[in-house]
This record gives structure tokens, sequence and C-alpha cells, in this order.
């Protein structure tokens, strides 16, 4: 890759020293654990990796991220059905994320490098998942043959199902088709920037990666997750607003944090860290440390309006109660899984940098 004012700003980061502190303060007090059918779920989504991910290279980079323990992590409590659905709709974001946004190679263009192509994907994607959600089904059965499969999208056809085969009032359907194609949009956006070499401001980046972190999708399948119902004026409050906000927060800026070694390797500069260096000008350890409070800050956010909603629950007979309750973990043990999951992923690799305090010395 060229280099330019985003691989700049990166490559300046280089021989420098990472310091990440303890995070634990912020996750202890807030539900985690592992699922007891994790070592299941690794078998189940290998198998599904091995059906859909036709390249071999990419099959084996999919099948290192562990898509079973990531999920496991996120939801210790779940149920093993809702537990393959998650791990389908994760290895649906993956992939299609790991296809645009990863290493340039100029002697092998790919959707990573050509935007018009990329382009083609993510509205082949954006029909295709209306079309599986029967969003568009008539119509199109009417116009003719169905949309066309991409093949970085394909796996989402075993979601479909699962997801519509759902008691009513787990999932709202087209919210969760919003969201998906919120994630697909908003890779355009990110893929914007980094191809044209300009590092977006901090500003700039909040506008689109909430939508590309895809946890938004996430959410809007908790209620599934847990097998309840709970009444609207619960599950889609003005609090409930906060929190998916906040519990998307702390992995992105975690996910910044600790894939900056890997992504410097990658010459992928659309992060958190090297965006706030070059606007600011401010050292590494100063943004880390802004970067720090800005992950307390949105934990305090995030425990407000869960004690909010518990209020409201209280309104409520006790099963509904129960059921709150068990949502609120849901958020909980997402934002706990997907930080065990930063730490000690292969697909990270500063597991190997971990101090006896608990914090991070990752050379860059």
């Amino acid at each position: 890759m060229l280099e330019n004012e985003g691989v700049t700003a990166l490559r300046g980061l280089r021989g420098k020293l990472l310091r990440i502190p303890d995070l634990r303060p912020i996750y202890n007090k807030w539900a985690s654990g592992l699922n007891t059918d994790c070592d299941e779920l690794r078998t189940f989504v290998n198998e599904n990796i091995d059906q859909y991910v036709k390249d071999e290279k990419t099959r084996l980079k999919t099948k290192a991220i562990d898509l079973g323990w990531f999920t496991s992590l996120c939801y210790p409590s779940a149920g093993i059905e809702q537990l393959k659905t998650m791990a389908l709709i994760s290895m649906v974001f993956f992939i299609f994320d790991d296809t645009i946004d990863k290493e340039i190679d100029p002697e092998a263009p790919d959707f990573a490098s050509d935007f018009d192509a990329a382009t083609k994907l993510r509205q082949e994607s954006i029909s295709y998942i209306r079309y599986q959600f029967s969003q568009n089904h008539a119509t199109s059965s009417l116009d003719g043959e169905p949309p066309h499969v991409p093949q970085e999208f394909a796996s989402f056809e075993a979601v479909v199902p699962r997801v519509m085969a759902a008691p009513p009032g787990q999932v709202d359907l087209d919210r969760l088709a919003d969201d998906v194609q919120e994630f697909i949009e908003m890779n355009a956006l990110e893929q914007t920037y980094r191809l044209s070499g300009n590092l977006p401001s901090v500003e700039e980046y909040w506008t689109y990666r909430h939508g590309v972190g895809a946890s938004l999708a996430y959410f809007t399948m908790h209620q599934y997750v847990n097998d309840i119902s709970l009444p609207d004026s619960l599950a889609w409050c003005d609090e409930v607003k906060t929190m998916r906000i906040e519990a998307s927060v702390q992995p992105l800026i975690c996910n910044d944090l600790y894939s900056l070694k890997k992504e410097m390797i990658e010459d992928t500069p659309t992060n958190l860290v090297p965006i706030m260096i070059a606007t600011s000008g401010a050292s590494l350890d100063s943004v880390v440390h802004e970067l720090i409070e800005q992950l307390y800050s949105s934990g305090r956010k995030f425990d407000v309006a869960a004690a909010s909603l518990r209020a409201k629950g209280r309104g409520y007979d006790g099963s509904v109660q129960e059921k709150t309750e068990m949502f609120i973990k849901a958020f909980e043990t997402f934002q706990t899984g997907c930080f065990e999951f930063f730490m000690n992923s292969r697909r990270f690799g500063v597991k190997d940098y971990k101090q006896e305090d608990g914090s991070y010395l990752v050379p860059l």
C-alpha cells in the first residue's frame, strides 16, 4: 500500500510501546462466563465454515477466529440453539468484514482495494438479506430470479430460518434487517476513508463505527438469546437505546486498543489511536489515557441506564422483572465476552504481552 496520511500516522507508531492498564475494574462488575456448550458450538461453527467458505485460505483464517469460543463468552447462559444462531450471525459479520477491511496487496487486487467491486458486493448483500427476510420476497418472486447470492454473505441463509422461527415478540425482523444493512452500508464509508488515504476526524469516525462494529444487530437479538419476550415499553425504551450505544462503545474502543499491533502489521489505519494522534498531536500515552477515561465514562452511563430499566421493570409482575434482568445481563456478558476475546484471542495476538498486574505492554 502506498504511504498516505493514514498509513503515515500508523507507521509513525513503530517502535513505541503501547501501555494498556488493567481494565478488569470496568468489567468485573458485570456478568461474565463461558457457556458449557462451547465445545459443541465450536464443532458446529467449523462445519458451517467448511460448508460456506470455499477459499481454503479464507476458511482457515475464519476457523482461527474461534467464533464458537467468542459466542460462548458473549452468551454464557444461552441455550445451544440460540448459541448456534448467534455464532452464525458472527460468522457472517466476520467473513464480510475481513473480505474488505484487510491488508491491501497491490499485486492482487480484490474487494479491499477495488471500491467499485466492493460496492457491488455490498449492494448484492443488501438485496440478498432483504430477500431472505422476506421483506422483498414477494416482489422478487414476481419480478424474476431471486437476487444473486454473494459468496461473502452466503451463510446468512443459515441464520434466517432460525430467526424467523423465533416465538413472537423475540426478534424485531425489520429492525434486525436495518441493523445488518447499516453494517454493510457503513463499511462503504470506512472503505472510502481508507482508500482515499485521508483519516477521518474523531467525529467522522463515530458516524460509521457503530454500524461497522455490528454490535447493534447483536443487541436486537437479546430477547431471542434468552428465549424471552418483554413489553415494547421496556425492550425499546430510552434506557435501552442508551444501553445499546454504550455496550457498542465498549468493544469498539477495546478493539482499537488491543488490535492496534495487528492493524499496524496490516496497514489498516482507521483506528481511533492513530486518528486521535493525527488530529490532536497528542502522544500515544495521552491518547490511550483518554480512551480509558472514555471506557469508564461509558460504563457509568450503561450502569445508570440499566438501573433505570430495572426500576421501570418493577412496575410489572415478577416474571417480567426476571426477564428484564436476563435482558440486561445479555448486554453485560456481551461486553465482558468481547473484552475477554480481545485480550486472549489469537486474532489480536497480544496475550503474551500481559503483565502480572493485568496491564499490557505491547511493542509496536
